[in-house]
């Protein structure tokens, strides 16, 4: 029996050797700490980077220089994001993409520490990426030297992660008073076109709004924070290129922007 026993065994031992290398699974949670203390780090890593990966198929391969539009002949409207890079901002970059649109997005600070790879990812696709604080918060109320620290960080922040510096700048809330303006030494954006798409969150009524209201030269201010308003903007893009517009960037649409002034739509949509 025992010799038996011990025939079965080592025919066993020598097939899972055997099959071992074609195995697609990995080991447990139990075994890996047995068998390697640091092998739960490697795994943890790397379904990180798989996620990380996963998502946008875009590649970060700069876009091809198009031809420049001219927004007095034409129908040109600048689409602008909010409050990201997030998750949600690899979806609004394959519809645009797809679109062959381009759009401008205001990023935060923070968002700028945690996702990096997704700025990168904007301007090489050839967006328009501007500044939009360091934390949302209501910029009047800050002194000079408060001021002066966040549009520092969130442009150190920009460099870091694009390698460019943000040459326009949008106030959180649209609030903003002469200090801010000062201190902020960059054209000051803000939209003609608010479908509201934080308060709703509903896929549909942003469609609408943004259709309802749209007109040559309109700023159109959403938020790539929402996945409503990801789900909304093929929509966007489809009925408004039918309706013969063109999406450029801020600086496309108003091409002599200057520091201090503020905007809220294009030359021609005034």
């Amino acid at each position: 029996m025992k010799k038996w026993f011990k025939t079965a065994l080592g025919l066993a031992i020598f097939g899972a050797l055997l099959l071992a290398p074609f195995s697609n699974s990995l080991p447990t949670s139990a075994q890996t700490k047995v068998l390697d203390p640091v092998f739960d780090v490697a795994i943890a890593q790397l379904h990180l980077q798989l996620a990380e990966v996963e998502e946008p198929e875009l590649g970060l391969e700069p876009e091809p220089i198009a031809e420049p539009i001219d927004c007095q002949a034409e129908k040109c409207i600048a689409l602008t994001f909010d409050d990201g890079p997030t998750s949600n901002t690899y979806g609004i970059l394959k519809s645009l993409k797809k679109a062959g649109a381009k759009a401008t997005f205001f990023a935060i600070g923070l968002q700028l520490r945690a996702h990096p790879e997704i700025a990168r990812l904007v301007v090489s696709q050839g967006h328009e990426l501007g500044g939009h604080s360091y934390d949302h918060r209501k910029l009047q109320y800050l002194s000079r030297a408060e001021l002066e620290r966040d549009f520092s960080y969130v442009s150190k922040l920009m460099f870091e992660a694009t390698g460019e510096r943000p040459e326009i700048f949008r106030p959180p809330f649209g609030e903003y008073d002469d200090l801010v303006q000062e201190v902020a030494q960059s054209p000051m954006i803000l939209w003609s076109v608010d479908p509201k798409d934080w308060l709703t969150r509903n896929p549909d009524e942003t469609y609408e709004r943004v259709i309802e209201h749209a007109k040559p030269g309109a700023i159109v201010v959403m938020h790539d924070t929402l996945a409503s308003t990801r789900f909304a903007l093929p929509r966007i893009l489809k009925t408004l290129k039918s309706k013969g517009y063109r999406f450029v960037t801020v600086s496309e649409l108003i091409a002599d922007l200057k520091p201090g002034e503020v905007y809220r739509s294009g030359q021609n949509g005034k």
